[in-house]
């Protein structure tokens, strides 16, 4: 059971996402998390990195994962059998997953959300005959469990690790010093070949730290609530337009103002890795919900009004090949900035990696159209399929 409505929000968050990730691939992991990384910023950049933490950071992510939940709700509803063959089923899915997604990470991109779903995805799945509003309580309470945490670790920052400690850690990921820099630029470029083990360990060590620290809370509280909105008919495209609307509005009043008053906060404390690492998110932890709630009323309200029938039957053609463009932007990206490929690692700035977004949003939009119109189902999907059978 599929719906164009959810095909054409999953194509716009597969795109969307590239937006943040292609500073992963192409810049300092640092930058991706501080604007201030190499030093005060020209006003371009900050434009760019301003308009990015806005519109699109944790936006399109929440998005997806909110997509993954109703998805799995949908599986459910459309699956044959007892409930107990679904989950039978659903777990081997999810196995395999596991497996794209550790592969993934471990050779191309360290970043890789995949090996996340499926573990969240174990969990969400018994929880899916839960009313929308036990769901959507939950997923509170999730992000209000990641809120904590997070204040906790900055507290532990703040009063019990030792300053050189500190300090050595945010020379690393916070501010790299020169010899980081070259560090990295050489495992990723030069050294491509000599350093996959290294890069292997580095990697399976990010995401077991993302998992415990912030995707556990973020990812199962979304696809929680993704289960709760699809059941009340919003994902699915059955409120009015004047409902959207009201939604839209709702969504960019509150969240932005909170988002900025997010970087308010990092600003005053001038972006101390101590501060800012985890209490400066917590704004935009919870706003980009809404923001998240506003780009879905605003697709919809599109959708439903038919207006730009090309664009939308492009993003559906996306969204419908959803896991083999989230990899192919893996393996173009990194063929673009790592050792194998061109090595370009560290040589754009933030305004010519977003004319690579535009580059492989035109590539992806374009293969995808052909695909679903000669051949059908997406490559990875059918592999995936056929394995979890």
């Amino acid at each position: 059971m599929r719906l164009i409505t959810l095909d054409v929000l999953r194509g716009i968050a597969i795109l969307g996402i590239l937006l943040r990730n292609i500073e992963s691939f192409g810049l300092m992991s640092s930058a991706y998390i501080n604007p201030l990384a190499f030093g005060e910023p020209l006003p371009a950049e900050w434009v760019i990195w301003l308009l990015n933490h806005l519109i699109a950071e944790e936006k399109f992510i929440t998005i997806l994962t909110m997509l993954f939940g109703a998805g799995i709700v949908l599986m459910a509803q459309g699956s044959p059998g007892p409930g107990s063959d679904f989950e039978i089923r659903f777990r081997r899915r999810m196995w395999w997953l596991l497996i794209f997604g550790l592969v993934h990470a471990l050779l191309l991109w360290p970043g890789d959300i995949l090996a996340a779903y499926a573990l969240c995805g174990l969990m969400a799945v018994r929880l899916r005959h839960k009313s929308p509003l036990d769901l959507v309580i939950l997923a509170v309470l999730l992000y209000a469990a990641a809120m904590i945490l997070w204040i906790l670790i900055s507290a532990f920052l703040l009063f019990l690790m030792p300053m050189e400690t500190v300090q050595a850690l945010a020379a690393t990921y916070w501010g790299p010093t020169s010899e980081v820099i070259a560090r990295e630029t050489a495992r990723l470029t030069s050294e491509w070949v000599a350093q996959t083990g290294e890069r292997m360990l580095s990697a399976m060590g990010a995401q077991v730290w993302m998992f415990a620290s912030d995707r556990i809370f973020r990812m199962l509280g979304m696809m929680l609530l993704g289960m709760a909105l699809l059941r009340v008919g919003f994902l699915s495209g059955q409120w009015s337009l004047h409902d959207y609307r009201r939604i839209a509005a709702a969504g960019l009043m509150l969240g932005v103002p909170v988002v900025i008053l997010g970087i308010w906060f990092n600003h005053a404390v001038g972006w101390d890795f101590r501060y800012s690492l985890f209490l400066g998110r917590i704004a935009n932890h919870w706003a980009s919900v809404a923001i998240a709630l506003a780009w879905i009323s605003i697709a919809i309200i599109t959708l439903k009004s038919g207006l730009s029938s090309f664009i939308l039957r492009a993003l559906e053609a996306v969204g419908r090949l959803a896991m083999t463009n989230y990899i192919m932007q893996s393996v173009i990206a990194s063929a673009i900035f790592y050792g194998f490929g061109l090595g370009m690692f560290g040589q754009f700035d933030k305004g010519q990696l977003m004319g690579v977004v535009l580059a492989i949003w035109g590539f992806q939009i374009t293969f995808s159209l052909a695909w679903r119109h000669y051949i059908g189902g997406g490559p990875l999907e059918r592999l995936w399929r056929w394995l979890s059978r």
